[in-house]
Formats: structure tokens, C-alpha cells, sequence
């Protein structure tokens, strides 16, 4: 999974990267743009007890990467050039930064703080953005039409009219009622709005003390269909920086119940339509990360193409059932352990033993 961080100038963008990404991050370019890169493990509890159950020679997490862009220019910046970043096109998501936080001694490139308006403008600068790009292609292909030349892809030619509207309506891609065949044709151009936006709203100690839902509220009454989070960068930041009882303590005296990087990526994971499932061993102990609905060999395939084409059936237990069993030698001999086939649906948290055959 891979989230891509946008936000205007002084919204705490970056700190909310170093933040998620735990100071380890790579500073890398695209096309002259120095854009930052992050990796960091996905916490899982779970996880962390079946590495302790079977003390395996490796231990795998999933992983999620952060692309921390350069901040959106209110002037003078060229339409469709957002597009042309290459490290913001390989994305799963974006993490659209508004501000909430009051600091006199950090200006505000709009003057006054105010979380809504920004949310607005930066869906509205994504949409224009797509719509560039919708645009050129649209004029290509219909002066191929023009001179009696019938599109390379008819799915496509409709789905770029389909979106062409949508965004002129000011409603992103993903709402504009492709079919699969359409969405398929126009996914390689990596439209913004095809991918889920989550606001991650940057906001003080104080404010967050008084409440989430008041932070985020303004944001959902205008974009319900957006998924919407508070922090505090600032104090996320310190919070990453320090031994993790300290940390604890800390979170308990400011009332935090769940540190930004968690928050981060459940909120990522629930976008996103992901789950993880796990296999285990004495030789590796892993996490997988794949779509929620996704069958059994799909999930065999998201280890090794291998076993999606020679599967066979899947071994499954879910985790809960296993913790309490506490060796796979028990949970088999007291039932739990079942043998599943090609239609059945992996759920957050299954164990996977594949058979196959190639």
C-alpha cells in the first residue's frame, strides 16, 4: 500500500511524513521536484503474538509507503504539471493535509485558517488536474474521429466522455459510473480521482482535546463521501520520538487513545477495501495485504503466482481460534482448523496453509 501526502504550504505536510514514516524516510526527484519517500511496518498486535508463538528465522509485517509531495502552490503553478510527478502517479491513495492549527508566527498562504475551505480547494485543484488530462486525451482521439479513424478502444473513448462530465460537474472519476471494461481502459492514466482520498486534518493539542468529530465535522458535512481524521503532526512527532512506555504515558496524560500511525493506517486499510491475512512457520512468520472479497486463490497469488494457478484448497483458522487453541496441533484436534476451496472469501485475520499442485 502506497499513500501519497498533499498539502498546501504550512500545513504540517512534512511533519506528519517524518511523523508516519518515523524519520526514516529518502529524499529523492521527479522531473526537478524533490519529493520524500517513507516506508514504515503496519502495527499488528496479531501479528506480533504469531512471532511470539513461533519464534520464526524471519519476521515479516505488511508494509505501507508514504510519498510526501511537494506543498500545492496556490499561483503561478501550470496546470496538469501535478500529474506529471511520477512518484504521485504509483499511488494507492492520498492523504489531502488542511490545517486547523492557530500560530500567528506560521502564516497561512490563504490568510486565515480554515479547514473546509482548504479541503475544498484541494479536491477542487485534483479535479482540475484530471480534467487537464481527461482533456488532451479526449482531443486526440476525436481528431482521429474527425479524419474517419474509429478509436483504438471504443471503452475507452466512453469512459473518457464519462469522466470529461463528472469532473465538469465537479464530482471525481470514481463516482461517474464506469463500467469495469471502462475503468479498466483508463487506468493506466493514474487519474487522481480514481483513488480514494482520506483528510487527515493537522490540529493543536487543544483543539484535539476538545474532540475529534468537531475538527473533522465541517469536512464531512461537504465531503461525506470523504474519510476524514484528526491529528496533531506536532505532537505525533514528538510522540514518535520516544521510547514506546514513555510514549504510552505521554498519550495517556493528552488523552490519546491511538497514536497517528495507527490511525493513519487503519483509516488507509478501510479506504482502501484491504484486509490482512497471515501465514506462519518455523521458517517465516508474514503478513499479506490484499482486497476485503478477495477468494482464497487470489490470496494464494498475492504470495506467488505459482500457487494461484496450481491451487488446490486452503488450510484456514482464524486467528482468535488459534490464540486461544495456542498451538496449530490443537486447534486441528479440536476442529478449528477447516479446509476451504476456490470460492471461499478470505476474512481479516484468516491463517492460510495453501495446497497446490503445478
Amino acid at each position: 500500500m502506497k499513500i501519497g501526502i498533499l498539502g498546501l504550504p504550512q500545513a504540517g505536510k512534512t511533519t506528519l511524513f517524518q511523523t508516519l514514516t518515523k524519520g526514516q524516510a529518502q529524499a529523492t526527484s521527479s522531473r526537478g521536484e524533490k519529493v520524500h519517500l517513507g516506508s514504515v511496518p503496519v502495527p499488528d498486535r496479531r501479528l506480533d503474538h504469531l512471532g511470539a508463538m513461533y519464534q520464526p528465522k524471519k519476521f515479516t509485517p505488511a508494509k505501507v509507503d508514504y510519498v510526501d509531495a511537494p506543498a500545492l502552490e496556490t499561483t503561478g503553478r501550470e496546470r496538469g504539471s501535478l500529474a506529471s510527478l511520477t512518484a504521485l502517479r504509483d499511488v494507492d491513495a492520498y492523504a489531502l493535509v488542511v490545517r486547523a492549527f492557530p500560530d500567528p508566527s506560521v502564516a497561512h498562504v490563504m490568510e486565515t485558517v480554515d479547514p473546509a475551505r482548504d479541503g475544498g480547494w484541494l479536491v477542487g485543484e485534483l479535479l482540475l488536474e484530471d480534467l487537464a488530462q481527461v482533456e488532451r486525451r479526449l482531443e486526440r482521439i476525436e481528431k482521429s474521429v474527425k479524419v474517419g479513424k474509429k478509436p483504438e478502444d471504443p471503452n475507452e473513448y466512453e469512459a473518457l466522455k464519462l469522466a470529461k462530465a463528472a469532473l465538469e460537474s465537479e464530482r471525481p472519476v470514481s463516482r461517474a459510473g464506469l463500467s469495469p471494461a471502462q475503468e479498466r481502459s483508463i487506468r493506466g492514466f493514474q487519474l487522481f480521482s480514481l483513488r480514494p482520498w482520506i483528510f487527515v486534518v493537522n490540529a493543536s493539542d487543544e483543539q484535539m482535546k476538545v474532540g475529534e468529530a468537531g475538527l473533522t465535522g465541517p469536512l464531512a458535512r461537504r465531503f461525506p463521501l470523504i474519510r476524514a481524521i484528526g491529528l496533531s503532526a506536532k505532537t505525533e512527532a514528538e510522540l514518535a520520538a520516544l521510547p514506546e512506555e514513555e510514549a504510552k504515558e505521554f498519550m495517556s496524560v493528552l488523552g490519546i487513545e491511538e497514536p497517528g500511525l495507527t490511525k493513519m493506517i487503519r483509516i488507509s486499510f478501510e479506504a482502501l477495501g484491504l484486509l490482512s491475512f497471515f501465514t506462519v512457520g518455523q521458517d517465516e512468520v508474514r503478513a499479506w495485504t490484499i482486497r476485503d472479497g478477495s477468494t482464497a486463490p487470489q490470496a494464494a497469488g498475492a504470495i506467488h503466482s505459482d500457487l494461484e494457478r496450481g491451487f488446490i484448497r486452503a488450510e484456514v483458522i482464524g486467528y482468535d481460534d488459534l490464540a486461544r487453541a495456542l498451538t496449530m496441533a490443537k486447534a486441528r484436534e479440536q476442529g478449528l482448523l477447516r479446509t476451504e476451496g476456490r470460492d471461499y472469501r478470505v476474512r481479516d485475520g484468516d491463517i492460510l496453509n495453501i495446497r497446490f499442485s503445478v
